[in-house]
């Protein structure tokens, strides 16, 4: 109860500076669960404590956290906030290699000094973890769903809040690497494997007459800059094992985009990568998500992408698209069986707070030797799963 009446305070009208000092102060009251950081523990040191070695990546993995500042038994608010604390704090007893959050940190619904708050508190945490870390932008992380309801004739994020706050971070680690400081392709290697992080999310403010275009900010899509990127990064791969990630899913299992814009232009590049082709990259659209890019990847030995892994939609899911996996993991904030926007699949674990189904997060182990890719999940998820790469 008394962390409700804290919850409730710091949504009740007061000047932003204010409410961002609560905020901040509400956050850091959170503290891991021992019961559920002794749960997590035990799924790394029982099941993929087993196939870590010298030559793997071992990967802690989060997505759709949606943070709120609220309190909640059934459907997302703080939930997400503790989630994250708790897997940092397993990753840092266990030594994992890498953290990464796929998108969706907060849940974009809050008053934009709230959010602001929730986003700088989460890279805090991320940021005093052992590991280097990724945090990947999903469509609610500059605050969308507050501005759609409140019909504001200003966004509530400035354009460069969410890059302030987060991508800045990403990139001051010596571990993460890309091409320039604009670039929003980045990517980790450790030995013979490269990971690969791409922004499904990229795009822009539209603003007519002062007012903000919610239905086309909330689409999805890759802008030409990006693939052009990508293109160079992937260049310039040698002899690697890539996986790629992002916060939405890239393609259907039919093969069509499942983005707004270039979904199936990645998929593209990426199968052209695989055959070690040399060619062109284009589209019919124009402006920013126009394409029009050369590639040639006819010098970069035996790499090859095998994996894109992702969240967003809620769910579990895989497909095998030109040889190359696709993976959907599963919502890691609560979502109440009885709440009108929960999937179905996550009806079927009837999550419940308190409980080890109230979470939902993986350890990804990637074995080059092996030539395997395994998932082990934990709450809400699937146990285990292992692709060939």
């Amino acid at each position: 109860m008394k962390i409700k009446n804290i919850a409730r305070s710091v949504l009740s009208p007061r000047p932003s500076e204010f409410i961002s000092t609560q905020t901040d102060n509400f956050l850091r009251r959170l503290k891991p669960r021992l019961f559920v950081v002794d749960y997590i523990e035990g799924v790394y040191k029982n099941n993929v404590l087993p196939h870590v070695n010298d030559d793997t990546v071992t990967i802690s993995v989060l997505t759709d956290t949606h943070a709120k500042a609220v309190v909640s038994a059934s459907y997302y608010g703080i939930n997400g906030m503790r989630h994250i604390i708790e897997a940092n704090k397993v990753s840092d007893d266990v030594g994992v290699d890498l953290n990464v959050h796929l998108g969706d940190l907060m849940d974009g619904s809050d008053k934009p000094e709230i959010s602001r708050g929730i986003l700088r508190f989460a890279v805090e945490n991320y940021q005093a973890s052992k590991a280097p870390f990724f945090i990947i932008e999903g469509n609610h992380d500059e605050n969308d769903k507050y501005d759609e309801h409140r019909f504001f004739k200003t966004a509530s994020f400035h354009r460069d809040d969410y890059d302030s706050l987060v991508t800045k971070y990403d990139y001051e680690q010596p571990e993460i690497l890309r091409l320039n400081p604009v670039s929003r392709v980045g990517w980790y290697d450790k030995g013979d494997i490269r990971v690969i992080f791409i922004d499904t999310s990229d795009i822009p403010y539209i603003l007519s007459n002062g007012s903000k275009k919610y239905d086309f900010k909330k689409v999805r899509g890759v802008r030409e800059q990006q693939l052009e990127d990508l293109t160079t990064v992937l260049e310039r791969t040698v002899d690697k094992h890539v996986v790629v990630m992002g916060h939405a899913n890239i393609v259907s299992p039919s093969g069509r985009s499942a983005l707004n814009f270039n979904g199936d232009l990645v998929q593209q590049l990426l199968v052209a990568f695989n055959n070690k082709a040399s060619g062109q990259l284009k589209n019919e659209l124009t402006g920013d998500f126009g394409v029009n890019i050369r590639y040639d990847f006819s010098s970069t030995g035996i790499s090859k992408v095998t994996t894109y892994l992702c969240g967003h939609m809620h769910y579990e899911k895989n497909y095998k698209v030109s040889e190359i996996n696709h993976i959907i993991l599963n919502c890691s904030a609560l979502m109440g069986k009885k709440h009108g926007l929960t999937t179905d699949y996550n009806k079927k674990w009837d999550r419940r707070y308190n409980e080890v189904s109230e979470l939902a997060g993986y350890f990804i182990n990637i074995d080059p030797n092996k030539l395997r890719l395994q998932i082990f999940g934990y709450g809400a998820a699937t146990r285990y799963v292992s692709f060939e790469i």
